[in-house]
């Protein structure tokens, strides 16, 4: 073991003997099959607070290839970690301890049952009321959608972001708009339901009042890639897509195939230009790239012809070694894409707390740890099965 890694077990270790920054903090989920409000939740949790979830029966039975872990699909089985299920009367009677509401089943649906923010912000105040929804609570478009199911793809489509994502090489009709991304728009909306509701308990410390915190699904995943959406009006035109599964416009800025394996190839300005086709032993087809990406619009066949050439010649190389080359240059950012189970076999996640290995009935089981990295007040995922 290194010192580095010495260093940081002793700056991060021990978690469990450590206090939580949200101890004693009190939140309730309400969250239906909505994916965006359990992920809040849980982030919560993992921070401290006393997470009380009302459990749906058809949530628990979303999972890939209908494996379960404890009679739960996988993606409720870690969103639950260290929630403690309790029933909608349960919950109602939590309401005077509640600091943090998390409601994901949509416009109107708790007010029906006497539990929306209108109705406890009168019996209390202190309440922070966080609603996750589609188009979120108030507005047209809220009234609109109210009763359609949500999904971490319609949540994607909405909002401009997947008809950004394709191949602009491809033509029609296979230039069509690509998804985001795993769960993108809910990890998105959960993140954004938990650091608004941190923002708004730290309000509450000064005021002493809660408020209503309304995420909208459809929203968060352009509003947190502002380039996204500003480049368009700053271009003024529709942005084109940008190709998201092979080598795209730039040529260099792609993922390319190695003589062992993928390669992910982070290069864009023209220094780094530069420094890669050194590495590659190429440093004439810097001047050939700079032409043809000049004449790309009017005769993008030029670049295809690089494109060719590029990949012919990464495929030369194993990509630890054009890794370790970027790293004595400085430049330019060079990745080998690697799987989950390699990511799974190293210690330095496990170190980190990323991953962590559960027994499950006889059965070992690696689930994600905690992203907080906190000395003092480290985050800490409770799963247990």
């Amino acid at each position: 073991m290194m010192d580095r890694d010495r260093a940081l077990m002793e700056l991060f270790g021990a978690r469990e003997t450590k206090p939580e920054a949200l101890q004693g903090v009190k939140v309730l989920e309400i969250c239906g099959t909505n994916f965006g409000c359990r992920i809040a939740g849980s982030l919560l949790s993992e921070l401290g607070a006393e997470v009380y979830t009302v459990p749906d029966e058809d949530a628990k039975k979303i999972t890939p290839h209908g494996v379960t872990i404890g009679r739960v699909g996988i993606p409720y089985f870690l969103e639950g970690r260290g929630k403690k299920e309790v029933s909608l009367d349960q919950a109602k009677s939590l309401l005077a301890e509640i600091d943090i509401l998390i409601d994901g089943l949509g416009p109107g649906r708790l007010y029906s049952m006497g539990m929306g923010y209108p109705q406890l912000s009168e019996r209390y105040p202190k309440l922070i009321y966080v609603a996750i929804s589609q188009f979120g609570h108030y507005g047209s478009k809220a009234e609109e959608y109210a009763e359609m199911p949500d999904s971490d793809l319609t949540g994607q489509a909405y909002n401009g972001y997947m008809a950004m994502l394709g191949n602009p090489s491809l033509p029609e009709p296979y230039s069509y708009p690509i998804r985001a991304g795993i769960w993108l728009a809910w990890a998105f909306a959960g993140a954004a339901g938990a650091l608004a509701a941190l923002a708004a308990y730290w309000e509450r410390m000064r005021s002493g009042r809660g408020q209503f915190i309304d995420v909208a699904i459809n929203e968060v995943l352009s509003l947190d890639h502002p380039y996204q959406i500003g480049a368009s009006f700053v271009l003024g035109g529709p942005r084109r897509r940008s190709s998201t599964i092979d080598a795209n416009l730039l040529v260099t800025y792609t993922t390319a195939r190695a003589k062992d394996g993928f390669v992910a190839l982070a290069t864009v300005i023209w220094p780094e230009v530069e420094a890669f086709f050194e590495i590659i032993g190429r440093p004439d087809l810097a001047e050939k790239w700079k032409e043809a990406l000049s004449l790309w619009e009017r005769d993008p066949s030029r670049l295809r012809e690089l494109e060719a050439e590029v990949f012919a010649e990464v495929a030369k190389f194993r990509g630890e070694d054009l890794v370790r080359a970027s790293r004595e240059k400085g430049r330019p950012p060079i990745a080998i894409v690697k799987s989950i189970e390699w990511v799974a076999s190293q210690e330095h996640w496990r170190i980190r707390g990323a991953l962590m290995e559960l027994d499950c009935g006889g059965k070992k089981v690696l689930v994600p740890g905690s992203p907080f990295m906190m000395s003092e007040t480290p985050g800490r995922a409770k799963l247990k099965c």
